[in-house]
Parts: C-alpha cells; sequence; structure tokens
C-alpha cells in the first residue's frame, strides 16, 4: 500500500512538473499584444441581381430602421427603469419591456411584456431584434456622452434616412450574415449571405431563406479583408450615388512595440504647402539629414488648386444665374461632380502622406526607442476670422484637414503595435515663432520657408524649426513638468498619459538646455 501511495505520488508531481514546464512556455511564446479595429467598405453589385432580391433588401433594412426607431421611443420613455447610474442602457431591462421569450430565462418565462415588438414585427427572428436594439443604444449613449461635453441642449437622435443595423457574424456560421469567397464564379468572386427574415413557416418552426448579395471585389479588398477576422457588418444606402455598400467591421491583433534601443522623439509639423515636415531628436545632440522628412506632393495639389478654381469659376455663374432668374440645374450637377472629385482627390493625399511618414516611422523604430509628438493646431482657424486677416489664407486654413490626418496616423501606428502614449498630439502655438536652438522670439521669417533668430543669429528652413520646437515641447512636459502635473494629456484625444511611461526619455534632456545665456525674451 505504502508503494502504490509514493508511486501516485511521484505520478502527481511529474504532471504537476510538465504543467509548470507548459505554462513557463506559453507565457514565453505570448508576447504582449494590442488589439483594436477597422473598417473594410464594398460595395454590392446591385446590377448583377434580380428584382426580387433588390426589393427584398429594401424591405428588410426599412423595417429595420423602423424597429430601432421603436427602440429609441421605448428608451426616452422608460429612462427612469432602464438606465444605470452611469448613465448607460441595462439591456437585460429593455428586453423585459420589448421581446417575449418561449424558453425560461435565468429569473422566469416571459409570456407578456408593455411593448411586445415580436407582434408587430412577426417576421422579425429574435437575434435581428437583439442587433437593432444594440444599434439603438448605441445611438443613446452616443447622444449621452456628446451632451455631456457640449454646453448646450443637444437635440435627441432622429432618422430621416436609413439606418442600418448591426448584424454580428457569431459563431461556428451561427450568425446572421456569412462572407463566401468564389474564386471561379464569374458574376462575383465573394459574396454576402444574409439571412432573409421574409420567411416561411412550417410546422411551428420558422426556417430562414438565404438573400445572396454579389460584392465587388478588388485587390484593395483582397489585402484588407481577412474573412476569419469579420466581427460585424452594416449595410449603408447612399441615396446620392444609388449604391448599396456592405461595411465590413475587422478586428487586428498586433504585438506590442518594446525597444531596448537609445530613445528618440519624432517631432511632426503639419503644413498646408509641405503636407508634413519630421525631424527626430536622439540622445546624440544632433539632426541627421537621413532622419529628416519632407512630405511633399506637387502634383497632386496642383490638381486639387485647379479643381478649386474650377469650382470657384462655376460659383459665380451661379450666383450671376440666380440673380437675373436664369435656369441652373446643369451647373448645380457639374458643381456636385467637381466637389467629389476634389473630395477624393484630397482624401488620396491625405493617405498618401500618412502612408508616407508611416513608412519613415517603421523604418526609425528600428534603431531607436521611438516615441512622436504631432504638432496640434487646435484654435488655428480663429486667428483668420472673416473680415480680417488674409482672404487666401482664411480659406486655405479651412480646407486644411490636420485632425483628419493625426487621427489617421494614430490609427495606423496602432496596427503597427504602438501604445497610445507613444503618439501624442501637443499644442503647437508658437513652435513657429520660437527659435529652436536659443528659445528666443525675437525672431522673423523672410520668406515663407527661411526662418531667422536675431539674438543667436540662427538660419534654418521654418518647417524644421517648428518640427523640432514640437519635438523638444513633449521631452519638456516629460522631463520638467509644470505646476506639479504627473500627466501629459493628448491635445486631440483629451487622454492623460502617465509621465512613468516617459521615463526612458532621460538622456535626451540635453535638448532643453539652450547656447545663448541671455534668455530674457523665453
Amino acid at each position: 500500500m505504502k508503494i502504490e501511495k509514493e508511486n501516485k505520488q511521484k505520478e502527481l508531481k511529474n504532471r504537476l512538473k510538465k504543467y509548470e514546464k507548459q505554462e513557463e512556455a506559453t507565457s514565453t511564446l505570448q508576447a504582449p499584444s494590442i488589439s483594436g479595429y477597422y473598417h473594410v467598405k464594398i460595395r454590392i453589385k446591385t446590377e448583377r441581381m434580380t428584382a426580387q432580391e433588390c426589393d427584398r433588401l429594401r424591405i428588410i433594412t426599412n423595417r429595420d430602421t423602423r424597429i430601432i426607431k421603436d427602440y429609441l421611443r421605448i428608451i426616452y420613455h422608460n429612462e427612469e427603469k432602464i438606465l444605470r447610474n452611469d448613465s448607460k442602457v441595462a439591456k437585460t431591462q429593455l428586453d423585459k419591456l420589448t421581446l417575449t421569450t418561449s424558453k425560461k430565462t435565468q429569473h422566469k418565462l416571459r409570456t407578456t411584456v408593455p411593448h411586445d415588438l415580436k407582434k408587430s414585427y412577426p417576421r422579425c427572428s429574435h437575434d435581428e431584434f437583439i442587433e437593432c436594439r444594440d444599434k439603438a443604444i448605441w445611438t443613446y449613449e452616443s447622444w449621452k456622452a456628446q451632451q455631456k461635453q457640449s454646453k448646450e441642449d443637444l437635440s435627441r437622435p432622429q432618422f430621416k434616412k436609413k439606418t442600418p443595423r448591426i448584424y454580428y457574424k457569431g459563431l461556428e456560421h451561427r450568425g446572421t450574415f456569412r462572407v463566401i469567397p468564389t474564386p471561379d464564379n464569374t458574376l462575383a468572386k465573394l459574396w454576402l449571405d444574409l439571412r432573409d427574415s421574409l420567411d416561411t413557416k412550417r410546422s411551428g418552426r420558422t426556417n430562414h431563406k438565404r438573400l445572396m448579395l454579389p460584392l465587388a471585389y478588388s485587390p484593395y479588398h483582397k489585402k484588407k479583408l481577412i474573412l476569419d477576422n469579420v466581427k460585424t457588418l452594416e449595410l449603408v444606402y447612399k441615396s446620392k450615388e444609388q449604391q448599396w455598400c456592405a461595411h465590413f467591421t475587422l478586428q487586428y491583433t498586433v504585438p506590442l512595440y518594446q525597444s531596448t534601443q537609445p530613445p528618440a522623439v519624432l517631432g511632426v509639423d503639419l503644413g498646408i504647402k509641405k503636407t508634413a515636415v519630421a525631424v527626430l531628436l536622439t540622445p546624440t545632440g544632433k539632426v541627421i539629414m537621413e532622419e529628416l522628412c519632407f512630405i511633399v506632393n506637387k502634383e497632386r495639389q496642383a490638381k486639387m488648386w485647379r479643381l478649386e478654381k474650377q469650382i470657384k469659376s462655376i460659383q459665380r455663374e451661379l450666383d450671376t444665374r440666380n440673380y437675373n432668374g436664369q435656369p441652373h440645374k446643369q451647373l448645380n450637377v457639374k458643381l456636385y461632380q467637381l466637389r467629389r472629385r476634389l473630395r477624393s482627390v484630397t482624401q488620396q493625399e491625405l493617405g498618401y502622406a500618412v502612408n508616407q511618414l508611416v513608412d519613415f516611422i517603421l523604418q526609425l523604430k528600428k534603431q531607436y526607442n521611438l516615441f512622436v509628438s504631432v504638432g496640434y493646431p487646435k484654435y488655428i482657424r480663429k486667428s483668420q476670422p472673416r473680415g480680417s486677416g488674409n482672404k487666401s489664407l482664411r480659406r486655405q486654413l479651412h480646407k486644411w484637414c490636420y485632425r483628419l490626418f493625426i487621427t489617421k496616423l494614430q490609427h495606423k501606428l496602432t496596427q503597427h503595435g504602438f501604445e497610445p502614449h507613444r503618439v501624442v498630439a501637443v499644442n503647437e502655438s508658437w513652435t513657429s515663432q520660437r527659435c529652436s536652438k536659443c528659445n528666443s522670439l525675437n525672431t522673423t521669417r523672410t520668406k515663407q520657408g527661411k526662418f531667422n533668430c536675431h539674438d543667436c543669429n540662427y538660419e534654418i528652413n521654418a518647417d524644421l524649426n517648428g518640427a523640432r520646437n514640437i519635438g523638444k515641447r513633449l521631452i519638456k512636459y516629460a522631463l520638467k513638468p509644470e505646476h506639479g502635473y504627473t500627466s501629459i494629456r493628448d491635445t486631440l484625444t483629451n487622454d492623460y498619459h502617465s509621465l512613468k511611461l516617459y521615463k526612458c526619455l532621460q538622456p535626451l534632456s540635453q535638448w532643453l538646455k539652450y547656447s545663448v545665456k541671455n534668455l530674457s525674451s523665453r
């Protein structure tokens, strides 16, 4: 008996050792990662669909809009019962008011509810009600969050157009949609398989039909649309283009960017003529030409200027025709087409600039423990109000989409493992007027691209000077915080990052030492 007990104890010890070894191996293999979401839009080929299929798609989306409106109305009238302390909607309480159950839930069987949506929409399945409910809750909670931030009372959300519900993929193809690749099919290489709610009933069961939608698949979608990562879907109807689009939401998981290399800060200055200028500040205290990046696309900018001139001339002609009472329908159509072209060209230019800057950052992160500081000109449009200043400059500032550039840059870098505290939007005020060498404000710009300091006789490119000051501003916030601050605020997202995350920037403190003795104009 003793021998058997000893053998069992030995077996248990061996099993425990094996289990511990497996855990150690998995812990070493599972590196820290960061996850997020991105969206892919694909046009639905309605020209390849029958008239009956198009009608079914239209009827389903119209019905979804009505259900979402009903859910919002129920939420508005029952806020006291449904809302939690954090001003979020309790889904279980909302279900008790709207949905009956044929099986026992955690508490009891629900045969009657105050607002029975299943009676109003008998052909809608339980899963589709839940998807419409989540869409209504999302709109209500986003409205509540905006109302907290704004000083004025915002009106309640009202849907005047078609609003799509959020389709969920589900596990093991149990969701309300599936994406089916068919590489040999001549009609479409990719199909969207939807659950058709306009169903037939047999022997008390609801047997849902399927609605197959052909998608306009392209090489871009082949790269971006990874079918295993698809989570949700929205069917959006664009009334101006008279097109249906499928908006997919995909999840990605990337290993976290961690480095043991020397620290460095990349200062990025945004501009109108030069889209972006980036300068790397390293512990050496010197700027190398190979670590500079000027992003300019003159061809696309010239195309944008030409389109803007055409739009101006058509607008003048429209004003004269309106004043004289002449017909102007064709001019309106042409103006809409030109504005659409200008929008697409600006988006292309923005995407090109962001991709070029991201490629430059990915090269630098191999050599340095990299942090990115982007200048955010928050109130620059108010500096040129109507009635004062330069009219052409004011027009350029209002067309400048700097906020979209920073959000795209942050989103792209998170897909490469950058944490939010590594890409920070910093206040850009006085960075273009201040000397990056002696910190003086006794400066002038003789030309658009030339910067002169009268205290230290320093001459440099103006955009380069601004980018250096933006990079130094992040170093100053991290190493010399004012008023006892313990965190750095991102001026774009209003997120706060602890100063403990920036301890590694200590070797960059020499960038805060100035070479001129008299710093009274600082």
